[in-house]
């Protein structure tokens, strides 16, 4: 927030504005805001959660303040929304703004603007014209007027809000403002706490969906699997090396119980040894033990959205995959060279080696395909299950369809062709060339796909509602060669760069810098030339 003298809204709200909500509404929030600010980003969920709580009882009021200096794209997309708003589809264009903040150049407003059905030519003719400049640098003069200097700036029934950008705050003093007094309750420290600990973990993902309780959204369930990504990307080599190492022996379980129960009925072998197959999955997804084709799913989604690198990725998966094969071979080694399994279990164990080893190279790559992208299912439906029991039923079937349809994965296969290079039945790079590789890879393209072409795309806010991911964002230099690079980079911008403001930006969660000053002073004084 900005820390001037004025403090009070010297613009009344009146038919000009853009208003959501009622006239007679007894709390009033007008925002000053910027199209291209990160953090204005941050704070537009929060203020549409804000909304549908409250619904009729507040009237809330958007007014442009555009930073050009340090935002180049945030003058035409508030003339873009104005346009819009010509054309009667103001909040349509707003929200869509917000929610593609990084494409705001002019060929990105004018395919939202086909989206929304507006008469394009005339939108393009008002936008190149700047038909509605005045109108913004208006909204940026009345911002002025009232002591604005940093962007997003809030003022409540007319008196200017200094408070956290989080939600439970900002709705606390509307709350106080209008004299909700059942908000007021619900806002009481013991009450927050609660509902914070039953709607959000401690990373911010939802625990419970905003809609319906008891269902999430995909963007909820995007979120969820995001939060698992951060904490998987943040575990020391250490951790993920022994996660890694019990899911592969978990998988051991796997081989194990299903070679024992295929024995038990050869007349039915096929039907009764795939009962088995998902008990090592059921152990690694009840335990989070990191599986590698698990892996293909949750890190990619922080990398879809730039918030991890790719040779961050690349270090997950080697581990994790390494750890893997290793717990998997320990348990191959034990089961082939001990007398652990009677020689019924023996013969059927090396009968799935042969097999794996039987099938062509594009063969074992294309089933790897569709087994990653089951496995890939099963973790998305796993985080949008919200009890063990219905965890337990999706990881069941989903991968008892693995060996009912003959496809392979990577983990267990790696085990059962491990078996019969320890048994002196096939060599090593037979095993590895000849069969693991293909499966990697398809694997890996399975779950890949299956989160970039279909979760990915499906999901509209890929971020945490209430926690300012945004600035975590790595450039795309970051983001192609790690965080190496990354510090690098980092340490270059701050020598280079002085905070102007005695508030830190980290705190208030605006844009508070000297450039941004002098946009402010250069913007004045062209208005009131």
């Amino acid at each position: 927030m900005s820390q001037t003298e004025t403090a009070t809204l010297t613009r009344s709200v009146s038919d000009r504005d853009h208003i959501r909500g009622s006239d007679d509404a007894p709390v009033t929030l007008v925002q000053y805001s910027d199209y291209e600010c990160p953090y204005c980003g941050d704070i537009y969920p929060i203020v549409r959660r804000i909304q549908n709580r409250l619904g009729n009882r507040l009237r809330y009021v958007f007014r442009n303040f555009p930073l050009t200096q340090q935002h180049p794209y945030a003058q035409q997309a508030a003339e873009a929304a104005e346009a819009a708003s010509a054309q009667g589809k103001f909040w349509e264009m707003h929200d869509l703004l917000y929610q593609n903040q990084n494409a705001l150049r002019r060929s990105d407003l004018i395919r939202y603007a086909s989206e929304l059905d507006l008469d394009t030519d005339r939108f393009v003719d008002e936008l190149d014209a700047g038909t509605h400049t005045q109108r913004v640098r208006d909204d940026f003069l009345s911002g002025i007027h009232s002591g604005v200097n940093g962007s997003p700036t809030f003022y409540i029934n007319g008196e200017r809000y200094d408070g956290p950008l989080e939600f439970e705050p900002l709705l606390a003093a509307l709350a106080d403002a209008g004299n909700l007094v059942d908000i007021q309750r619900s806002t009481q420290q013991e009450n927050q706490e609660l509902r914070e600990t039953i709607d959000r973990s401690r990373r911010g993902a939802p625990a419970a969906g905003e809609a319906v309780r008891d269902m999430f959204s995909a963007d909820e369930i995007f979120q969820r699997v995001t939060a698992t990504a951060d904490e998987e990307v943040e575990r020391s080599t250490r951790l993920l090396f022994f996660s890694g190492l019990a899911a592969g022996l978990s998988v051991g379980a796997t081989f194990l119980a299903r070679s024992a129960l295929t024995s038990v009925n050869p007349a039915d072998a096929t039907v009764t040894g795939n009962l088995l197959y998902p008990i090592g999955f059921i152990i690694i997804v009840l335990g989070s033990y990191q599986l590698f084709t698990e892996n293909t799913l949750t890190p990619v989604t922080l990398v879809l959205t730039r918030l991890a690198s790719i040779p961050q990725l690349l270090r997950l998966w080697t581990i994790v995959l390494a750890a893997n094969v290793i717990g998997a071979g320990i348990v191959a080694y034990l089961l082939a060279t001990t007398s652990t399994l009677d020689p019924a279990a023996v013969e059927a164990a090396s009968q799935f080696g042969e097999h794996a080893l039987s099938v062509s190279w594009m063969g074992l790559f294309y089933k790897g395909v569709f087994a990653g992208g089951l496995v890939a299912t099963m973790v998305w439906l796993g985080h949008a299950a919200r009890d063990t029991l219905t965890r337990f039923l999706v990881v069941y079937i989903i991968m008892f369809t693995i060996p009912a349809a003959d496809l392979f994965h990577c983990v267990v296969g790696a085990c059962e062709v491990l078996f019969l290079v320890f048994a002196g039945e096939a060599s090593l790079l037979t095993a590895l060339f000849g069969f693991f590789v293909p499966v990697v890879i398809g694997n890996t393209v399975g779950g890949v796909v299956f989160v970039g072409l279909v979760n990915f795309s499906m999901t509209e806010n890929r971020r945490f509602p209430e926690r300012n991911r945004r600035r975590l964002e790595l450039s795309w230099g970051e983001w192609l060669f790690g965080t190496r690079l990354s510090e690098l980079y980092k340490s270059k911008r701050r020598r280079r760069s002085t905070t102007a403001s005695s508030t830190p930006a980290s705190l208030t969660g605006t844009t508070t810098t000297e450039e941004r000053d002098s946009d402010i002073d250069e913007r004045t004084n062209d208005t009131t030339d």
